[in-house]
């Protein structure tokens, strides 16, 4: 049974026998048309309505930017969409290494604009020594610990100039949660994720307004600041109780979610939570 695709997969295609010029080509998957995918094919003005049987999947889809200066426009920034295939940090720094050549793959969680979880994943070579990624620095700062929780700064590697080299940048899927509860005096425990805006595929408008943001306000992420501001006038979230914090979390979004570790939580939702 041909596979079934998602938004944002990156995928190969094959086996077209009336645009065999097409055969060979890569691409992003954009929707579900009926029993075919529309893809967005690389290098062609179109898109094109395929059947899964023609598709083969490579990978999530990201985006790579290249080295440049933060003076250039959005429109001339080096931007390219490629693919990741492994399924877990570990396996994506071993493809990173192996397909991109990279030393030494360093990530971090990060989140766009007005995005209630960490939804991305930064990689970068910590051991490059290639240009300095200036644009990089200013859209992601080397403490991102520290403007996202201000009690906690984490120094990154390979940071002290700037990142070198290309940023390879991946969307995350919502985190998950475990609640439990006493059924007949049996306590029961499940997982499920949580219900945020989720879209795999990472457009490379969404990273040009993201950048103009950034060069507008200098490096200073307002989402972050918000965070920040929060953490800063209230209680910060390490030290909310486990039942408040449930209460907090149920008020806003509904269901029965009951938190028993503060990990169990990002930072952004933290201060989403106290920010009100």
């Amino acid at each position: 049974m041909p596979k079934q695709f998602n938004r944002g997969d990156y995928v190969l295609v094959h086996g077209l026998e009336s645009r065999t010029d097409l055969n060979g080509k890569e691409g992003v998957v954009l929707k579900e048309a009926g029993n075919r995918y529309e893809v967005d094919i690389f290098d062609s003005p179109n898109t094109f309505s395929l059947l899964p049987k023609r598709l083969k999947y490579l990978g999530q889809s990201c985006v790579v930017i290249g080295p440049c200066d933060k003076g250039i426009s959005s429109e001339e920034i080096p931007i390219h969409t490629s693919y990741l295939a492994g399924q877990t940090e570990y396996l994506e720094i071993q493809e990173l290494k192996t397909r991109f050549g990279w030393r030494s793959p360093y990530g971090m969680a990060w989140c766009s604009e007005n995005a209630k979880y960490k939804d991305l994943y930064v990689y970068y070579d910590s051991k490059s020594k290639e240009t300095v990624n200036s644009l990089a620095d200013l859209v992601f700062p080397a403490m991102s610990a520290d403007i996202c929780c201000p009690t906690m700064p984490v120094k990154m590697p390979g940071r002290e100039d700037g990142i070198r080299g290309s940023v390879v940048v991946i969307r995350q899927e919502p985190p998950k949660f475990m609640e439990s509860s006493m059924v007949d005096g049996v306590q029961q425990s499940r997982t499920g994720q949580r219900d945020f805006a989720f879209d795999r595929l990472i457009t490379h408008d969404e990273f040009r307004r993201m950048f103009d943001r950034a060069i507008k306000h200098k490096g200073k992420h307002s989402h972050y600041e918000k965070v920040r501001k929060a953490q800063q006038k209230k209680p910060t979230a390490k030290s909310v109780q486990m039942d408040e914090l449930t209460k907090m979390f149920n008020a806003k979004f509904g269901g029965g979610i009951k938190f028993h570790d503060p990990d169990d939580i990002t930072d952004e939702m933290y201060g989403y939570l106290l920010g009100k």
